[in-house]
């Protein structure tokens, strides 16, 4: 994984597109419905209920975002391992290609009834946070500097735990703290991913046999996460934060696997607007549900609100997301302090 060393651009993280899409389908299937393969079941009898509950709290949308925290974090960091940031640069890259599609999607979901309510109110929610960790970034890099990210992480998670502790340990939503606060809460997952991207950029490509393993544990302790929310008094801000410790370690496991692997353009190719997923797949609902009226089953119907919700991102991606990340290189290459011109010689 170390091939960018020495250059002026890091080694592109193979598979990382994927991991997005798998990410943003979990939110999408959390909101929207998963597959309605049991739908019409009766639930009278003990070994229908533990199908259905079973397969009710395998789609942890909170947990998915955990998994995005970790990447932000990575993809953040990547990138100052082979070449220190110049910040202005950094900070109208990241503000733009992040702000503009946001803006655009609040945008988008007022136009088709969905009220605004501020983002730490709604799914933006993560996006607030994000934006607190992009404008943090200089300062966490250079506390990184001095101490090493593993005091960091360690230090935000007794943070984070106060937090939780002192203003309210029985929340059950991961999001409940409010905007001023519950960056402090998303903090640890995040700086895990920078920690990460140390990890694995030292790290060989290697295969590993036990991957799937893996996969299942990180999908299992989402759904004990799940079924602890709703069934326990044990909340989100709890199991999530510790749900972010075995999305590092197994990460750690799958960024070098995917390097040794032929990873699947389409999946790759999905991956590419997966943030756009994310903004739009609500509105796309939205429109679903106003104006949809044909109901031809259960399967039909799930299948042609999936597409519509594809589409409306593709589109939403094309039109905007795709545009604004052009726009984002090109003001940020056009703010990097250009090299001296050297001395004719005498």
């Amino acid at each position: 994984m170390s091939e960018g060393r020495g250059t002026t651009e890091p080694a592109r993280i193979a598979g990382l597109d994927t991991l997005r899409f798998v990410a943003a389908a979990m939110v999408v299937l959390s909101h929207l419905g998963p597959p309605p393969l049991l739908a019409g079941l009766e639930r009278t009898h003990r070994l229908s209920f533990l199908l259905s509950a079973s397969y009710g709290v395998a789609w942890n949308g909170p947990a998915a975002v955990i998994v995005f925290f970790v990447i932000s974090g990575l993809c953040i960091h990547w990138p100052t391992l082979t070449r220190r940031p110049y910040w202005p640069e950094y900070f109208v890259r990241r503000y733009v290609r992040i702000g503009i599609p946001l803006l655009a999607s609040i945008a988008l979901s007022s136009a088709v009834g969905i009220p605004y309510v501020g983002l730490s109110e709604s799914i933006l929610w993560s996006l607030q946070c994000e934006l607190v960790y992009y404008t943090l970034y200089p300062v966490l890099l250079a506390l990184r500097d001095r101490f090493g990210f593993r005091p960091l992480v360690a230090a935000s998670f007794a943070l984070a735990t106060a937090v939780i502790v002192l203003v309210d340990p029985r929340a059950l939503p991961y999001p409940a703290y409010g905007w001023a606060l519950q960056w402090i809460i998303g903090l640890p997952c995040w700086l895990l991913g920078c920690l990460l991207a140390e990890r694995i950029h030292e790290r060989p490509a290697r295969t590993n046999p036990r991957i799937w393993s893996w996969r299942l544990a990180v999908w299992l302790a989402s759904a004990v996460a799940l079924a602890l929310r709703f069934h326990s008094p044990i909340g989100y801000p709890w199991t999530l934060n510790a749900f972010s410790l075995l999305v590092y370690a197994w990460l750690l496991v799958e960024i070098p696997h995917l390097a040794t692997v032929r990873v699947p353009r389409f999946s790759e190719r999905l991956g590419l607007f997966s943030y756009s997923l994310y903004l739009v797949h609500l509105a796309a609902w939205e429109v679903f549900k106003k104006y949809y009226r044909l109901k031809l089953g259960y399967l039909v119907d799930w299948s042609l609100l999936m597409a519509l919700s594809l589409g409306v991102a593709y589109l939403f991606f094309l039109v905007c997301e795709d545009p604004s990340q052009k726009l984002a290189r090109r003001l940020a290459k056009s703010l990097r302090p250009k090299p001296a011109t050297p001395l004719p010689a005498a």
